[in-house]
């Protein structure tokens, strides 16, 4: 074989285990509607949101929270993730937002439970939501009543004590289509 590139005819053998299902636009439609219905539509009624309001979805994942944003009616909504999921999610690392202070009014995230540094994404969600503004956090939980209620009010004291310069306004239990 000199200089020429020899190509084999036989394929290559199916990997052992199945390959991932990806989510398809069905699926991903529907948890952006359940979403943007229990959480996004109840924030009006607060006065939190508006048509004109500035969105920060922060560790948006796939696009999801970003659709979910958009389907409640506002426009200004930027996404960011570790990994680019164009054209709704930028790559930007939670932790160092490459963002100025107070530019959201409202700064939303799914993604606390998977932060490496818990303390600093706290932080720089704060810093990026103007005063006044409303940080939104969706947290998948265990029911109390699977768990001791020593426990869960222990896990909700520990991400309060996230936040220094927010203080809580609601805490609302929703169920969301996956």
């Amino acid at each position: 074989l000199s200089g020429q590139i020899h190509r084999s005819r036989r394929r290559p053998p199916p990997p052992p285990w199945p390959a991932p299902r990806a989510r398809g636009p069905q699926r991903q439609s529907r948890h952006a509607a359940s979403l943007s219905a229990a959480v996004f539509f109840p924030l009006r009624a607060l006065r939190l949101l508006s048509n004109s309001s500035r969105v920060f979805c922060v560790s948006a994942g796939a696009c999801q929270s970003v659709a979910a944003v958009r389907d409640s009616g506002i426009a200004d909504v930027t996404g960011v993730d570790l990994l680019d999921f164009p054209p709704l999610v930028s790559r930007a690392d939670p932790h160092n937002l490459p963002f100025f202070d107070g530019v959201f009014d409202l700064t939303f995230t799914p993604g606390l439970a998977g932060a490496l540094f818990p303390t600093r994404f706290a932080a720089e969600m704060e810093r990026t939501v103007r005063q006044g503004g409303a940080i939104v956090l969706a947290l998948e939980w265990w029911p109390s009543s699977l768990s001791p209620p020593s426990l869960s009010e222990a896990r909700t004291e520990g991400i309060w004590a996230l936040f220094r310069r927010s203080s809580i306004l609601e805490v609302r239990n929703v169920t969301l289509m996956v």
